[in-house]
């Protein structure tokens, strides 16, 4: 895995506003017949519609991308938010996996959609794949996938029930930000990427930096197991605002953090880094991931890291 120098990335992706709140990024990227297609999020601060939509774009060198899908939260039956989202290619097609708060519970589930083009995905026929109450949590989102021994596993972000019944947990329609629960990370088990299993937790908080937050953004397997980038905080006020770390693990359910003391990756001036993902593309490992601008917008950008 080649160095990761933030100085060298590109930009891929700006915000709507150069304003605080507003944010394009939680970029999900795969590979597919020699192109590279790439999921994210946007976003407007609270009172202007939160999390709006998902995008899908595809690139043939991984860094110059086009639009080819949108996914507007309206079109799930006005949920309060939209989250990350993950491409999946499969036999005959692509599934698209994606988060969102359901408007009948307030909580954050995980659907999916299949279609033979990603142009064509069709969210109406979409079908549930992992809710809050599957991992007895008080909801579930940021779905990776990796697929390995013939099964898919679905690494999530989960917030764990508080130990005893707290008011308002939901009211806000996101668990994640009240600084009730936590956000942990966990895994969901199936065999036809349909129906998921939950298996527990695989990555819980850290002692420091980690301690409110870890969120594995992605899993990639190396010379010498798997490595994972998961996405830290130490409370509810850095909330949205995390940085980087890493842990690594030989069975994909146990892992080990390897940043202890403090991020692995943070942006200029210590700033976020967050939902750090990467993909080999034409011999080239590229990395993409979401940071924050001077002026607290965030920005979606890309880094070609090397052979």
């Amino acid at each position: 895995m080649p160095r990761f120098d933030i100085s060298k990335s590109v930009l891929v992706r700006s915000p709507e506003r150069n304003a605080p709140g507003y944010w394009t990024g939680a970029p999900s990227v795969t590979e597919f017949e020699g192109e590279v297609f790439l999921t994210y999020r946007i976003r407007r601060p609270r009172g202007e519609g939160r999390g709006v939509m998902n995008r899908i774009a595809r690139s043939s060198d991984g860094l110059v991308f086009r639009d080819v899908f949108e996914l507007e939260k309206g079109s799930l039956g006005n949920s309060p938010s939209i989250e990350r989202s993950c491409l999946v290619p499969s036999d005959g097609g692509f599934r698209f996996y994606f988060s969102y708060v359901n408007p009948q519970t307030n909580m954050w589930q995980i659907d999916v959609a299949e279609s033979e083009c990603v142009e064509s995905i069709d969210v109406a026929s979409r079908r549930n794949v992992l809710k809050a109450s599957d991992a007895g949590a008080a909801g579930v989102k940021d779905p990776v996938i990796l697929k390995a021994g013939g099964y898919y596993l679905m690494y999530v972000s989960y917030a764990p029930l508080p130990k005893r019944d707290v008011k308002g947990l939901h009211e806000t329609a996101d668990a994640f930000a009240t600084g009730i629960t936590t956000s942990n990370s966990g895994l969901a088990l199936s065999a036809d990427g349909l129906r998921f299993s939950w298996e527990g937790e695989v990555l819980g908080l850290g002692t420091g930096w980690d301690s409110s937050t870890a969120r594995i953004s992605s899993v990639a397997r190396t010379e010498w197991g798997f490595a994972a980038f998961y996405d830290g905080s130490a409370g509810i006020d850095e909330n949205y605002e995390e940085r980087c770390g890493l842990a690594l693990t030989s069975d994909l359910r146990n892992f080990q953090r390897l940043s202890i003391d403090g991020p692995a990756l943070s942006g200029e001036g210590g700033r976020s880094v967050r939902y750090v993902d990467m993909v080999r593309h034409r011999g080239r490992l590229i990395y993409y991931f979401e940071t924050t601008r001077s002026d607290g917008s965030h920005e979606l950008r890309a880094l070609p890291a090397g052979e």
